[in-house]
C-alpha cells in the first residue's frame, strides 16, 4: 500500500480525491462556507452544493461510526453518477482509470470520482482520519494527517481561538514579587 498525505489508503489518488471532497464540503456547506470559481454556471454550483451536502452527510456518518448510513448515501451517489471504472486514453496520453461515464458533464464526473474515493476507504482505517472541527461556531471538516491522529481543529486559527478562550476562562494569574 502506498502512503498518501500521511494516510495509508492504498492509493494516493483516493487521498487526493478525499482532500478535494473536504475542500468542496467546506466551500459549499455550513456556516463558514467559502466561494466557488467564477467559471462554473449557477446550475453547476447548485448541483455541486447538493453533492457537498451529501458528502458532508457521508463524513458525519463516518465520524459517528455509522458505516451503513455512509454506504447508503455513497451507493446513491455511485448510481446517480453511473460510476464504473473504465480505462481511458485520449490521443497519445497514457491509459488512466476514470470512474465517470463517457460524455458525463462536469458535476457527474466529480460525483463519480469523489463517491468512489469515499467508497474505497469506507471499510478501512482511513475513514477514521476524517474529522469535524471542535471549535465553537466552526463546522469545517478535515482529514487528520497527524501521526498520532490527534487533530481536533480544522486549522491553527480555530485551535488558537479555543486556547485563548480557555486561558481567559481560567483567569490571568499574576505573580507579584
Amino acid at each position: 500500500m502506498t502512503e498518501g498525505f500521511g494516510m495509508d489508503i492504498g492509493n494516493s489518488h483516493h487521498a487526493l480525491r478525499l482532500e478535494t471532497a473536504v475542500d468542496l464540503v467546506n466551500a459549499l456547506t455550513g456556516e463558514n462556507r467559502g466561494g466557488m470559481p467564477a467559471y462554473l454556471s449557477a446550475e453547476e454550483v447548485e448541483r455541486l452544493a447538493g453533492l457537498a451536502v451529501d458528502l458532508r452527510a457521508v463524513i458525519v456518518a463516518l465520524i459517528s461510526d455509522d458505516h451503513d448510513g455512509a454506504a447508503g448515501v455513497l451507493n446513491r451517489l455511485l448510481a446517480d453518477s453511473d460510476a464504473r471504472p473504465r480505462l481511458r486514453r485520449e490521443g497519445d496520453e497514457a491509459w488512466h482509470l476514470t470512474f465517470h461515464a463517457p460524455g458525463a458533464d462536469f458535476v457527474r464526473k466529480w460525483t463519480a470520482g469523489l463517491a468512489v474515493a469515499f467508497a474505497a476507504v469506507l471499510g478501512d482505517d482511513s475513514a477514521q482520519r476524517l474529522g469535524c472541527c471542535e471549535a465553537p461556531r466552526c463546522d469545517r471538516v478535515f482529514i487528520d494527517t497527524s501521526q498520532g491522529r490527534t487533530k481536533r481543529f480544522c486549522g491553527v486559527a480555530c485551535q488558537n481561538r479555543v486556547k485563548a478562550a480557555a486561558y481567559r476562562r481560567r483567569g490571568k494569574v499574576v505573580n507579584v514579587p
